[in-house]
Formats: C-alpha cells, sequence, structure tokens
C-alpha cells in the first residue's frame, strides 16, 4: 500500500506487555493480508484477478473481495462517483504522464475514461462482472482507510480497546489512553494554522492534492484523478474528513479532492459522525518537487502508563 503502519496501544485487562505486544503484530499481519487481497500491482491478489478477466463474464470473487468492493460502490454511490473505484485504466494512464512529463492525448484519455465507471461494474452472491473492455479496479483511494478498520476489528475482539492505528494520512482511535480525554491528533486548516482533535472511536483521513503533484506545461497537477476529465485535479487543495470509521473517511477525503467545496460540505453534513476539520486551498509544491506530506501530525497522548509501539513498513 505504500506507507508505513503504526499501532500504538496499552495492554487489556488481565494482559501483559507481552500479550499487548503479540496482538498489535496480529494487527500489523492483518493488514499484510488485506493487501494481498485488494492490492492492484500484485499478480497475486484477487483484485489483479478480476483485472485481468475478461470482460462481460461472471468472475467469481472471495467473500473478503466482495466485501471491499461492495463497500466501494456504496461510496461511489454516496459520492455520485466523485470516489471511483473503476479508474485503474486512468490512473495507469497518468502514471505514465507524471512519469514522461507529457499529458496523455485526447484520444488516449478517451478510450481510458470509456473503460472507467462505477456503474459498469456488478458485484453480487460472490461474483463480479465488468460491464466495459479494459476495465481495471484500484482501491487505493479507500484501501489503506478499510484495511486500518479491519485492525481496529481485530485489536478490539483481542481486548485491547485503548488504540490510535496510522497509516500516515489515514489515522483511527479506539477508547482513550488511561486517564487522558482522547488521543491527540493535530490537522493542517490552511495558512499555517493548525486544529488539535481529541479523537477517540474515530477516524481521520487527509488527502493533500497541494502536497503531492507534478507540473507539466508549466501547470500543476495533483496525483488526486478528477473522474471527469482522467487527469489529475489541478486545484491545490486539502481536504480532512473525520468519520467513524477510516474507509469512510478515506473515501470521502478523495472526493472532496473533486467536488465543489459546497457540495462537499452539504454531503458531510447530512452522514451521520461526519465532519470536516479542514477544507483548504493551498500554494502547490514548488516545480519538480513531489512529497507526501498528509496534514496529520500525531501529538501521542500516551499518558503515563506504558504503552505498546509496533511497526509494518510496506
Amino acid at each position: 500500500m505504500g506507507t508505513v503502519f503504526t499501532v500504538r496501544a496499552y495492554p487489556g485487562s488481565g494482559m501483559d506487555a507481552g500479550d499487548a505486544e503479540r496482538i498489535c503484530g496480529e494487527a500489523l499481519a492483518c493488514a499484510a493480508h488485506w493487501e494481498k487481497v485488494m492490492s492492484a500491482m500484485d499478480a497475486e491478489s484477487g483484485l489483479a484477478r478480476l483485472n485481468a478477466a475478461e470482460y462481460g463474464i461472471s468472475v467469481p470473487v472471495s467473500p473478503e473481495l466482495e466485501r471491499v468492493l461492495l463497500l466501494a460502490l456504496d461510496y461511489a454511490r454516496l459520492t455520485n462517483g466523485a470516489f471511483d473505484p473503476t479508474l485503474g485504466p486512468c490512473i495507469r494512464l497518468w502514471k505514465k504522464s507524471r512519469r514522461l512529463g507529457i499529458l496523455p492525448s485526447g484520444e488516449e484519455r478517451e478510450c481510458a475514461l470509456r473503460a472507467c465507471g462505477w456503474e459498469k461494474l456488478s458485484v453480487r452472491k460472490g461474483m463480479a462482472v465488468k460491464a466495459v473492455s479494459g476495465m481495471r479496479l484500484d482501491l487505493g483511494g479507500m484501501g489503506k482507510g478499510f484495511a486500518v478498520d479491519r485492525m481496529a476489528e481485530m485489536l478490539k475482539t483481542s481486548g485491547v480497546c485503548s488504540f490510535f492505528i496510522d497509516s500516515t494520512s489515514d489515522v483511527l482511535a479506539g477508547a482513550p489512553p488511561p486517564g487522558e480525554p482522547g488521543w491527540r491528533l493535530r490537522v493542517d486548516t490552511g495558512n499555517g494554522q493548525r486544529e488539535v482533535l481529541l479523537l477517540s472511536h474515530a477516524a481521520v483521513s487527509t488527502s493533500g492534492s497541494a502536497r503531492q503533484m507534478v507540473k507539466i506545461g508549466g501547470k500543476a497537477y495533483s496525483h488526486v484523478l478528477d473522474p471527469r476529465s482522467g487527469l489529475g485535479v489541478t486545484e491545490g487543495r486539502q481536504v480532512s474528513v473525520r468519520a467513524s470509521s477510516a474507509a469512510l473517511a478515506d473515501a470521502l477525503a478523495t472526493a472532496g479532492c473533486v467536488m465543489r467545496e459546497e457540495e462537499f460540505r452539504s454531503l458531510a453534513a447530512g452522514l451521520p459522525g461526519v465532519s470536516v476539520p479542514a477544507f483548504f486551498q493551498s500554494p502547490p509544491c514548488s516545480a519538480g518537487e513531489t512529497q507526501k506530506q498528509d496534514g496529520l501530525r500525531k501529538e501521542g497522548g500516551m499518558g503515563s502508563m506504558k504503552g505498546m509501539t509496533k511497526q509494518l513498513r510496506f
């Protein structure tokens, strides 16, 4: 998934430090397991096998892949396609453009866009059908958040309730540290300002189209694609979303980089447990500079008791 996963946690009731460390390790293994399910780059993953299959035929998918695909389609429907898990052809074309520093031709873009569209994917009863030739799925807009949610489920099931999972641009907090009101998280709100959030039983995701970009022909383009054009978003925008699940926060933050601000805020306001701590325009990075700055700064909040920290680098 191209990131580092970190788990910070306190032992649950009746546990010692060794128990907590083992359970944190199992949570990290859970992330690695879900990467094998969702990765578009791993030829052995369930998603890669679906991408390689012919269009127009029913392809068997595992219960795990079906679960994440159905959720992705729900989020695509919720955002009216601003989040779209079928943008694989455009993503592949855009990666080539970023590497070469040349925009794709109109014909190339039209061909890629014809192969996209969440409405052209059907998933039901353990089967998936791609309605158009060339369709490739990519879960990069919500995959990390989904994996974080599964890690949290594992921790809670194993009796570890006070935890903080960090995958760089997506974080999820469980119960607060002992004696603390919550886990402290600083969120960049623009103009050099930051807001400290106290998180418990909630997730925050940031998508910063201003922070990871490329300049082509003197114009700055984000790594976040606009499903309408097949090109990177040209606004230097950064969006942070708070939600009950990391997958939802992840997908909404992606959509927020594409949608009009008023439309996005209206959507978020109608969703239970969702808020938008940050939505601002920011000047893009200097020419030739591509960097990952997620807008989230973790302040710890580990309290006086000793906690466990485990990390996995993908």
